[in-house]
């Protein structure tokens, strides 16, 4: 679970901003929206709405940085052009003022502050911390300054420091955590669940971002293949079923049209040593991959069942679907990780190409689930989903706002909005802040 994040001198985050999902202990409206087993309350999801430009995707893509950080290993150049490229560029009083994130996060019964700050030189400092659920101090586990590591862990013996000390040394931009992570150099369970928690329970679902692993994602979780045919079986698409369908790459091309054999040969001819998948990117879903199976290559595609009149049943590919069809395809995952795994999912624009309908559907589908185990965080502009009768609670709801280059982000708790009155309403008349604002056209 995400309990809270600290952003400041990130893009358009000039300024400490604190994003946090503890509830209201006043409001007594969707107590089911609040994981109680946790070892804090903490609310199971929350939306941002703002004005486009407002720094929304900007808070999506801290968190999708912070775990590349941590999950995968960077240099250097790459960390400085990094740090040069996302910086808030508008004129301050110190250029050297270093980007920093603070995350307070929990797994099972730990919670955890991990935090970073870098600036043009390198990694300022790196440190995480046993958190003391504001009702203690945190307890330190490792700390950092550039490349110099302290340990607070008795059972991480001299050799085993020197390692990290060699390996900062050597690559002075990795994370601490990221090395014992990948590497698993001690046997220190809080290390390796603060770094699991990166890995694998949270989840980044951006807009723009194509994903061509989602066809092996299905293939290898047939549970999460259910649980979208359940879902697209539930939503009225008239899709009886969707499948993966597995073909050898010249029947494939003997059976299709000249203009896919053309880009078929095109993507062959840039990789005639195929030994891993390689995808035909439709709306941000692969319409179809190609993999290496012991020297064959294999044509791997997505499969609709479509319903027609007159009780017609046919076979349809990715290229004949939707945009908003393929979007669900992406999202309902999301969904499934949100509610049958401990995951914190981040969705930017999460209505973006489905009806307004369709996306309030499974946003009170995910709310009314009191099994779920995971969290839904979520960038918007759909205003229905401001309905604190049916959907989200006041604490759920939270706005950006830029002003003269820089990002305030706050909650609609801060109005202590009473729980009979319209947010929807209000937030279009300007009352919270956080919509466009026209000039003469």
């Amino acid at each position: 679970m995400l309990y809270r994040i600290i952003i400041s001198n990130y893009k358009s985050f000039a300024e400490v901003q604190q994003f946090d999902a503890f509830p209201n202990p006043r409001r007594d409206n969707f107590l089911q929206h609040i994981h109680r087993g946790a070892p804090v309350p903490v609310l199971k999801e929350s939306a941002i709405y703002g004005a486009n430009g407002s720094g929304k995707s900007n808070f999506v893509q801290a968190l999708s940085f912070l775990k590349r950080y941590v999950v995968t290993e960077m240099d250097i150049p790459v960390l400085r052009s990094w740090y040069v490229d996302n910086r808030f560029r508008l004129p301050v009083s110190d250029e050297s003022q270093p980007i920093e994130f603070t995350l307070e996060f929990g797994i099972g019964e730990s919670m955890y502050i991990y935090n970073v700050a870098i600036n043009q030189t390198g990694i300022v400092e790196e440190n995480l911390y046993k958190s003391g659920r504001g009702k203690a101090s945190p307890t330190p586990i490792f700390t950092r300054e550039n490349t110099r590591v302290n340990f607070f862990i008795s059972t991480i013996g001299e050799e085993t420091r020197r390692i990290f000390i060699r390996q900062l040394a050597e690559n002075p931009a990795l994370s601490v955590l990221g090395i014992n992570g990948r590497q698993r150099l001690t046997d220190y369970p809080l290390l390796d669940e603060a770094f699991d928690w990166f890995k694998k329970y949270l989840k980044i679902v951006a807009i723009d971002r194509d994903m061509p692993w989602l066809i092996e994602q299905l293939l290898d979780q047939e549970q999460i293949l259910d649980f979208v045919n359940d879902m697209y079986s539930k939503i009225g698409l008239g899709i009886e079923r969707m499948s993966i369908v597995e073909s050898d790459i010249e029947e494939w091309m003997s059976s299709h049209e000249s203009a896919k054999n053309t880009l078929l040969n095109k993507m062959l001819g840039a990789r005639s040593d195929v030994k891993h998948s390689i995808s035909q990117m439709k709306d941000s879903a692969p319409a179809f991959d190609i993999v290496d199976r012991d020297g064959h290559q294999k044509v791997r595609e997505f499969v609709f069942r479509q319903l027609g009149r007159n009780g017609y049943v046919g076979d349809m590919d990715a290229t004949m679907q939707s945009t908003g069809t393929l979007r669900l395809l992406t999202l309902i995952p999301a969904i499934y990780y949100a509610t049958k795994e401990e995951c914190t999912v981040f969705v930017d624009e999460i209505d973006n190409g489905i009806h307004p309908i369709l996306i309030k559907k499974l946003i009170e589908y995910f709310g009314n689930d009191t099994e779920a185990k995971g969290q839904l965080i979520f960038t918007t502009h759909e205003t229905a989903l401001l309905n604190q009768k049916e959907l989200l609670r006041a604490d759920e709801i939270w706005f950006t706002e830029k002003e003269n280059g820089v990002t305030r982000l706050y909650s609609l708790n801060d109005f202590k909005p009473h729980k009979t009155i319209s947010i929807e309403n209000g937030y279009l008349e300007g009352r919270y802040g956080a919509i466009p604002f026209f000039g003469e056209l």
